[in-house]
C-alpha cells in the first residue's frame, strides 16, 4: 500500500499537508518529521525486536560549533510496508531536547520504501558530548493508543558540541567504479578542519588507504583506492579522522568493482534486403574494457550469419554479413546472434536481426504478341524479364507444355536485375487463322522463395493465301473490237516467294500454268472466242494454288461476252434513272430510279435484259464487288445496305447502316486480302454485314475509288471548298475475328479544287484522277503525295464524273447541257482521244463495262446514253 503519515504530538512523521511545516515526501511517499513537544504520553520506550523501519547510519554522530545548529542526514528504510494497513501517526521522543523543535525531521523520498531524512540540532546545546537515543513510534491513531508491529524504533545519537568542531569533507565525491584488472582510480581529496592540534586518520579495509595517517589541523588528506586483486562487487568503508580533543569525523567511501567485459561498437545489428540480393555487410568493433590485449573468438548462432575473421587479439573488429542461401531462407523476419569469447572473461552477445523481402520477377510488358500488326509476321518476339536481386543470378523455368502455336527459344536459365531475354516464335503451320491466346508462367527459385511471372501469349494469325491483283475480269468479242487477254499479278499475302499453279474451268479460257509469287510476268489469261457460244456471256473460274497446304487458293471469276452485232455509235434511251453501276465480269450495267427494283442492261447492245425485284424500299447509290459476285445498294427506306447475288439476280440480305443514309451516300466495294469489303461514304466499312472500322471521322461525306487489289483507297470530300483529298492503305486480316487495317498515307487539297464530285484510279493504283465543281477540268493527281500533276484537256464547266477503263483510258464528264460535248476520253498519258455529247451527266452516274469498250451514263434530260469506246 501507499504509506501516508500524519503528525500528532511531539515530532511527527507527516505528509506535506501536515501542519506546521511538513515537507518533502515526494507526493504521498514516506513524509517528513516536524517539530513537536517532548514527553508525549502513551509512547512506550522499549524498542521493538523487529523494527518496521531502520536508520542508516544506525547512530547519528557529528560535531557542531557551540551556539549553532547542525543538519544531519539519515536514510530511513521501511522494512515491511505491508504492516501499514491504514493511516500512520508518528511520534518522535526527544527527552534531552537535542533537536531543534521548530524544524523537526524532514524527508525526501528516494523510492517507495527509502527516504532521506534531515535533522537539525538545537543551537542551544551545551558544550561537550551528548549521547542518547531518540524513540520513534508509529501509531494507528492520533492518540497513539495502538501502534503498528515493529514500533517503536530507536535512533541513537552521539554529538559533540565544541567551539571548534572537527569536520571532514570530500567535495569531489567518494564513490569509484572500476573494472577488475583496470588501473586504480584517481585519489580523493578530503579537507579536514577543526580545533588546533593534531589529527589521525584510519580505515578498516585494505582497499581504502590514506597517503598520510596523521598531522596538524587543518589539513587535506589524500585517500586512494587500491583495486589490485579485488573481485567484482560493491565495497564500503569509512575514513575516520580523530582530533586530539577526542572528536571524530567520518567520510564514507564506496568502491564498485565491475567484471572485465567486452565493449562493442553496437549491441545489435539489423540487416534488411531483398531475398537473393547481396545485403551490405556491417562491421563490429570491440575491446576489453580493461584495455588488456587478449585472444578472442567469434561465433554466429545461425548458418546464414557469416563472420570474418573469426579469431584475433583485442582490440579487434570483424565483418558480419548475411547469406540467405546458407539456410535456404524464405522471405520473412529472422533473429540470430554473434558471441564474442575470450578466456577468463565473460562472453558478449550481439543480437542480429534479418528482414528479407520477397523478390519480384518482372518485365516491362506482361504480354508477347506474335504475328505482327497484320498476323503475317513469323519473326520471334522477346521480352526482358528481370529479378530484383542485383547481379546475383537465380534459376528460372518456363511452364510447359506451351500452346501448340508457339515455341520458346529457351525454357530455363538464370536471371538477375540486368534482365534476361525470353523469346517466343510463332508456329503458323496448322493453326487456324484468327487470334489465339494462352499463358506461360516463368518460375524463379530464390532460396526459400518461389516467384512467378505470368506472361500472356497472343498469336495473331492471318489466313495465308494467294492474291491476284484482280478478282473479276470481263472479256468481250464484238464487231467493234475485242478484249481477250489480261495479265494478273500474283502475290502471297505473307510476302513470300511461293510457286503457284493456275487452272481454268473452261476450255475457251487458257492461263499460264505456273509461276512464283511476286515475279513477272505473273498470270496471263487469254480468252478464245471461237470456243465460246455467240450472243451470250460465258463464265469461267481460274484457280490459283500452291503446294503448301497452309496457303489458301484464290479464285478469279471471268466472263466473256461474244456477239456478232453491237453498238457502233452513240445510242440513247429515254429512261428516268437516278443511279447506275457497271458489272465487274459481265457486259451489264445496273440502273434504278430510286424505287425498289433494279434494271439490268447489256451495255454492248443498249438493251434491257432483266430486272431484280424487291431490292429495297428506296434505293440510292450502288457498287459491285470486284469479283462480280455481289451488288450492294443503299436502301434509304430501310436504312440498310441491300445485298444482291448477281449469279441469281436476287436480294439475299440487308446490312443495317451504322449512321443514317440519304440518296447521296456513296458506296465502294473492294476486295482486300481475299475479303469483300464495302465502304460507305460516311467512312464506315462493312464486312459480312458488320461495321469493323471507319475511314472518315466526323461524319464527312466522301466519294471513293480503289485499286483493283483493294489495297489503295482514295477519297474526296463533297460539299466543301476547298475540297479535301485523302489516300489510305487498306488491308484486312483474319486476326481478332476479322480486322480492317487502315492507314492514312496522305491528305490535302489539289489544284484549288472545290465542291468535290468524283474520283477514280487505274487498276494498279498508279494514276489518280479527280472531278470537282471547280476548276473546269478533271485533274491528274500523284497517288502517293496527292500533288497536282496536270489538268486533262477538253472539258467544260462543272466536272462531275471521272472514270478509268481497265486499260487505263480516262473519261471525264460534266453537267453541261448546252455544251457541244460533255464527255471526253483521254489516253493513259493524258492525250485527248475523243469526245461525246451525252446531254448533261448526272453526278457520278457514268459507268464503264469491265472490258473497257462501252461507257454508259445517265443524264438530266432524262435519258440513258450508251457510248462505244472501242477496243484499246
Amino acid at each position: 500500500m501507499k504509506l501516508k503519515f500524519t503528525a500528532i504530538v511531539g515530532f511527527c512523521l507527516a505528509l506535506a499537508a501536515c501542519g506546521g511545516g511538513g515537507g518533502g515526501g515526494g507526493g504521498g511517499g514516506f513524509p517528513g518529521l516536524v517539530g513537536g513537544v517532548p514527553g508525549a504520553t502513551g509512547q512506550p520506550e522499549t524498542p521493538a525486536s523487529n523494527p518496521v523501519i531502520t536508520f542508516s547510519p544506525s547512530t547519528l554522530t557529528g560535531n557542531q560549533q557551540t551556539g549553532t545548529s547542525a543538519s544531519y542526514v539519515v536514510k530511513v528504510n521501511v522494512t515491511n510496508p505491508d504492516v501499514f494497513t491504514g493511516p500512520v501517526y508518528a511520534v518522535v521522543l526527544d527527552r534531552e531536547q537535542i533537536l531543534r523543535q521548530a524544524d523537526g525531521l524532514r524527508l525526501v523520498a528516494i523510492d517507495k520504501v527509502t527516504f532521506a531524512a534531515t535533522l537539525n540540532t538545537s543551537g542551544s546545546l551545551t558544550p561537550g558530548r551528548h549521547r542518547g537515543t531518540f524513540s520513534v513510534s508509529l501509531c494507528k491513531d492520533i492518540a497513539c493508543i495502538g501502534q503498528y508491529a515493529g514500533s517503536p524504533v530507536s535512533l541513537p545519537y552521539d554529538l559533540t558540541v565544541t567551539p571548534k568542531p572537527l569536520s571532514a569533507l570530500a567535495p569531489t565525491g567518494t564513490r569509484a567504479t572500476v573494472h577488475v584488472g583496470a588501473a586504480n582510480p584517481p585519489e580523493v581529496d578530503v579537507h579536514v578542519g577543526g580545533p588546533d592540534g593534531t589529527w589521525k586518520a584510519t580505515t578498516s579495509s585494505s582497499w581504502l588507504k590514506v597517503a598520510q595517517a596523521e598531522g596538524q589541523l587543518p589539513a587535506t588528506l589524500k585517500a586512494r583506492f587500491v583495486t589490485q586483486g579485488m573481485t567484482a562487487g560493491i565495497y564500503q568503508d569509512e575514513l575516520v579522522v580523530r582530533s586530539a580533543d577526542g572528536q571524530e569525523a567520518k567520510v564514507g567511501f564506496t568502491l564498485e568493482m565491475l567484471a572485465t567485459q567486452f565493449q562493442v561498437s553496437t549491441d545489435s545489428f539489423t540487416f534488411t534486403g531483398v531475398n537473393g540480393a547481396t545485403i551490405p555487410p556491417q562491421t563490429l568493433n570491440f575491446e576489453l574494457d580493461n584495455g588488456t590485449p587478449a585472444s578472442w573468438t567469434a561465433s554466429a548462432a545461425s548458418p546464414w550469419l557469416l563472420l570474418q575473421p573469426g579469431t584475433g587479439t583485442t582490440p579487434g573488429s570483424l565483418t558480419a554479413r548475411v547469406d540467405a542461401s546458407k539456410s535456404n531462407l524464405a522471405s520473412g523476419d529472422y533473429t540470430s546472434s554473434i558471441v564474442l569469447a575470450s578466456a577468463g572473461y565473460p562472453s558478449k552477445t550481439v543480437g542480429t536481426a534479418l528482414t528479407l523481402t520477397k523478390p519480384t520477377l518482372s518485365a516491362p510488358s506482361m504480354a508477347v504478341i506474335l504475328g505482327g500488326a497484320k498476323g503475317r509476321d513469323e519473326v520471334a518476339q522477346s521480352l526482358s524479364m528481370s529479378l530484383n536481386t542485383g547481379t546475383n543470378k537465380w534459376p528460372w523455368t518456363l511452364s510447359t507444355p506451351l500452346p501448340n502455336w508457339v515455341n520458346a527459344a529457351a525454357t530455363s536459365g538464370s536471371v538477375d536485375a540486368n534482365g534476361t531475354p525470353l523469346s517466343f516464335s510463332p508456329i503458323f503451320n496448322g493453326i487456324t487463322p484468327g487470334t489465339h491466346s494462352g499463358l506461360a508462367t516463368v518460375t524463379a527459385k530464390v532460396n526459400g522463395d518461389t516467384v512467378t511471372l505470368p506472361v500472356s501469349l497472343v498469336l495473331n494469325r492471318d489466313k495465308r493465301q494467294l492474291l491476284p491483283s484482280e478478282w473479276g475480269i470481263g472479256f468481250a468479242s464484238v464487231p467493234d473490237g475485242s478484249v481477250l487477254t489480261r495479265t494478273v499479278r500474283v502475290t502471297d499475302n505473307f510476302g513470300g516467294a511461293l510457286p503457284w499453279t493456275a487452272t481454268s474451268s473452261a476450255p475457251w479460257l487458257s492461263v499460264t500454268g505456273n509461276g512464283t509469287t511476286g515475279t513477272s510476268p505473273g498470270l496471263v489469261l487469254t480468252a478464245d472466242p471461237k470456243l465460246a457460244p455467240t450472243g451470250q456471256t460465258s463464265y469461267a473460274t481460274v484457280t490459283l494454288k500452291t503446294s503448301n497446304p497452309d496457303v489458301a487458293a484464290a479464285v478469279i471469276n471471268v466472263g466473256l461476252w461474244k456477239a456478232t452485232s453491237g453498238l457502233t455509235a452513240l445510242t440513247t434511251l429515254p429512261a428516268e434513272y437516278t443511279n447506275i453501276v457497271a458489272d465487274k465480269i459481265r457486259p451489264y450495267v445496273y440502273a434504278h430510279s430510286g424505287g425498289t427494283s433494279i434494271d439490268i442492261y447489256n451495255a454492248h447492245l443498249g438493251t434491257k435484259v432483266g430486272s431484280i425485284a424487291n431490292v429495297g424500299g428506296s434505293l440510292a447509290e450502288m457498287t459491285v464487288a470486284p469479283d462480280g459476285s455481289k451488288l450492294y445498294a443503299v436502301d434509304t427506306g430501310g436504312q440498310a445496305i441491300a445485298v444482291v447475288d448477281l449469279a441469281t439476280a436476287s436480294k439475299i440480305e440487308a446490312w443495317p447502316l451504322i449512321s443514317s443514309a440519304d440518296p447521296y451516300l456513296s458506296l465502294l466495294a473492294i476486295r482486300t486480302n481475299g475479303k469483300n469489303i464495302v465502304i460507305a461514304g460516311d467512312g464506315n466499312a462493312y464486312v459480312d454485314g458488320l461495321s469493323i472500322n471507319t475511314l472518315s471521322p466526323g461524319g464527312i461525306r466522301l466519294v471513293l475509288a480503289a485499286s483493283s487489289d483493294g489495297r489503295r483507297v482514295f477519297a474526296q470530300d463533297t460539299g466543301f471548298s476547298p475540297a479535301g483529298f485523302i489516300a489510305f492503305d487498306v488491308d484486312y486480316s483474319a486476326m481478332g475475328g476479322g480486322t480492317l487495317l487502315v492507314t492514312n498515307t496522305a491528305s490535302g487539297a489539289v489544284n484549288g479544287a472545290a465542291n468535290g464530285q468524283d474520283i477514280a484510279v487505274n487498276a494498279d493504283g498508279t494514276a489518280l484522277y479527280t472531278a470537282s465543281g471547280a476548276p473546269y477540268r478533271c485533274s491528274s493527281v500523284n497517288p502517293i503525295s496527292l500533288a497536282f500533276i496536270a489538268s486533262l484537256p477538253g472539258g467544260e464547266a462543272y466536272p462531275n464524273n471521272v472514270k478509268v477503263t481497265r486499260d487505263g483510258r480516262v473519261i471525264c464528264g460534266v453537267d453541261g447541257g448546252l455544251a457541244n460535248a460533255d464527255v471526253w476520253v483521254h489516253s493513259a498519258n493524258g492525250t485527248l482521244l475523243k469526245s461525246f455529247k451525252f446531254g448533261g451527266l448526272l453526278r457520278r452516274q457514268l459507268a464503264v463495262t469491265p472490258d473497257g469498250m462501252t461507257a454508259v451514263g445517265l443524264t438530266s434530260l432524262p435519258q440513258m446514253v450508251f457510248a462505244p469506246l472501242g477496243a484499246p
